[in-house]
């Protein structure tokens, strides 16, 4: 392939669904930094996730500050879906509005903290996608 047919190749190309199929293909890790930030207690600001456990259910869990996890079932259920410009994370498990509604919509999505590392990520996998395509390797 010459040099004029990947340029044609690279022109037509949509980088908004290359950026979105990049993100999606990379579900699990992005979901999986997004869980490790709740079982750090932390939500998608950084911010500590409140209002804290009560004395009862704390000493029952060890800490104060919840982390979102008793069966797993929560986090086990957790999906990404994109649109190319954002991603949403979101549980598909029947607690997900409850907890929404108790500790803020903000339990969801990447942290400042962790952004560099899902950049990382999904910047390889679009590399990867992209030159997949340009080239039809």
């Amino acid at each position: 392939m010459g040099i004029h047919a990947i340029a044609k190749r690279a022109k037509e190309m949509n980088v908004n669904l290359l950026v979105a199929e990049a993100v999606q293909n990379k579900e699990k890790p992005l979901v999986e930094i997004n869980k490790s930030q709740m079982l750090d207690k932390k939500r998608a600001d950084g911010k500590t996730i409140v209002p804290k456990y009560s004395l009862s259910y704390a000493k029952f869990k060890g800490f104060n500050n919840p982390n979102l996890k008793l069966t797993g079932d929560f986090q086990k259920d957790m999906f990404l879906e994109t649109n190319g410009n954002q991603f949403f994370i979101n549980s598909k498990d029947g607690k997900a509005l409850k907890l929404i509604i108790r500790y803020s919509e903000k339990i969801f999505g990447i942290s400042p903290k962790n952004r560099p590392k899902a950049q990382r990520i999904s910047l390889k996998e679009l590399s990867r996608i992209y030159y997949k395509r340009l080239l039809g390797a």
